[in-house]
């Protein structure tokens, strides 16, 4: 059997700051797989390493993202894929797996180990699932350079380098639970669909918009068109309608001395006390009040001071 590999690693230590931070990285690395080489390769701690016989336990989170040739992956969940380049393992710790790439392709893998509290509320609110162990991305050019950077990083000895490595295992998380969001093809709508619906909605605020309407002419039906949408923004298609709406109140609030019905009005609140209990509701204060204290804070920035707190 061939042993040539090409494998780059490090290990990180934990430091207090590296917990408060909320996110934290215990390893990162990448290793170039030949064909018919041994798997893993050799030199990894005990803890991380492991044969396909065996498997492992981790207990932490790794992403193992594989940008050429391919394999397998099985986990004691019943999930069993056949991974390809463009797949990223999501491990979960305490959970039992094993991965090895095909004898006669080989493969490139990069990994990145992480935890902390804000890992952990990833996985409570749902945005990664133990019931999803492998992911498709479908933005691979940013996902490789990702990883890559976070390599560069580190070879190159960053200051700070935790929370460097921390917040792109955050934007990688962003990227895949992003895919996760599109569409089947031929289902719901697609994401070109969502995005010519927030462009019509960003584009008639001061309108009377009917969301159904809205959906009948992008051809879809009201109810695909409203999960779908959620499942993109994160709100309904009226709550993102609502947020637009209010954000351009305030900010006519601050850059304009139109009163508080006329911007109402322009930004599509054809009630003036709905509009100010809405605006107060969402953020904080009155509409009177956001003004004020808007302009008070420009004034000091204008004038070079801090604004009071």
């Amino acid at each position: 059997m061939k042993t040539h590999t090409e494998s780059f690693y490090r290990y990180f230590p934990i430091s207090p700051r590296d917990k408060k931070w909320g996110l934290f990285v215990t390893t990162v690395g990448e290793s170039r797989i030949a064909p018919h080489s041994e798997y893993p390769p050799p030199g990894h701690p005990e803890g991380y390493a492991f044969d396909w016989q065996h498997g492992r336990i981790l207990n932490h989170y790794t992403l193992v993202y594989i940008s050429r040739g391919g394999g397998r992956f099985e986990n004691n969940r019943g999930q069993s894929r056949e991974i390809r380049a463009g797949n990223v393992m999501l491990l979960f710790p305490g959970v039992w797996h094993r991965y090895m790439p095909e004898p006669e392709t080989g493969w490139h893998e990069h990994w990145i180990a992480f935890d902390g509290k804000t890992a952990r509320e990833w996985e409570a609110n749902n945005f990664i699932s133990r019931r999803r162990a492998v992911w498709q991305s479908n933005s691979e050019a940013f996902l490789l350079a990702s990883f890559s950077g976070i390599m560069e990083a580190v070879r190159a000895n960053r200051p700070a380098i935790q929370q460097i490595m921390a917040g792109t295992t955050s934007h990688i998380i962003g990227l895949l639970y992003s895919a996760q969001q599109s569409s089947p093809s031929g289902s719901l709508p697609s994401q070109n669909v969502i995005e010519t619906a927030i462009m019509r909605l960003q584009a008639d605020l001061a309108t009377d918009v009917n969301i159904q309407t809205l959906a009948r002419d992008l051809g879809v039906s009201y109810g695909s068109f409203r999960s779908t949408f959620a499942r993109h923004t994160g709100m309904s298609p009226h709550q993102y309608l609502m947020e637009l709406r209010i954000l351009r109140a305030r900010n006519l609030l601050t850059e304009t001395g139109c009163r508080v019905k006329e911007i109402a009005m322009q930004s599509g609140f054809k009630d003036e006390h709905y509009f100010s209990r809405l605006f107060r509701a969402r953020v904080g204060v009155s509409a009177v009040q956001w003004r004020a204290k808007s302009r008070d804070q420009a004034r000091h920035v204008k004038g070079g001071a801090k604004p009071a707190k």
